[in-house]
């Protein structure tokens, strides 16, 4: 915390120090020039919102908030190894364009993916609906993709029931989880408007 200088100003109900061309506290926004009464109904209104309950527990954000955290990373990663494998590619005077293509194509969609999934668990933290529809959408995408993708890329590699049944656990299974917020924020939403 700087100390104040000059004319600058200490707001009464959270002490932080002001720059004397700011109407309003930084931290807290009360008006300045505040009576000692205001200021005492002000912090009392400060100390009982930080007491009320949240409308949504974070307990019930955890899972759907890492989930698509760890997605993020991991699907960021994964294009930028796509990038790398490009390289080989080049290094490798590899002549069809069109693998070219399908590496770009899937390193940029990755990543593009990844950080939309990051985006996502930040405004899950943040109790926003968009992000839960959104993460809902990617886990769909997630899944139809990835079994489209062993399909057409490794036909043979792995049994295609475990593919469908894995996607299905592990991407479906933050939709879930993203379903399972989304509705506690809206319901936690319409609980708190009156009527």
């Amino acid at each position: 915390m700087r100390a104040p200088t000059g004319d600058d100003w200490i707001c009464r109900v959270c002490w932080k120090p002001n720059r004397a061309q700011d109407p309003a506290c930084y931290k807290c926004r009360t008006v300045r020039g505040v009576t000692a009464d205001q200021a005492a109904e002000a912090q009392k209104a400060i100390e009982a919102a930080k007491a009320a309950p949240e409308p949504v527990p974070d307990w019930v954000l955890a899972l759907p908030v890492v989930i698509f955290r760890s997605y993020g990373k991991v699907w960021f990663r994964a294009g930028i190894g796509l990038l790398g494998i490009l390289a080989l590619e080049i290094f490798a005077a590899v002549t069809d364009v069109d693998w070219y293509i399908l590496t770009v194509g899937f390193a940029a969609g990755l990543m593009i993916a990844g950080a939309l999934a990051g985006e996502v668990s930040e405004g899950m933290r943040a109790r926003e609906v968009w992000a839960f529809l959104v993460g809902i959408g990617l886990s769909v995408v997630a899944v139809i993709g990835s079994i489209t993708a062993f399909s057409v890329l490794a036909p043979d590699l792995v049994n295609p029931n475990a593919i469908r049944w894995g996607s299905v656990v592990v991407f479906g299974g933050a939709g879930v989880a993203a379903a399972v917020g989304l509705y506690k924020v809206v319901t936690a939403g319409k609980a708190k408007r009156p009527g």
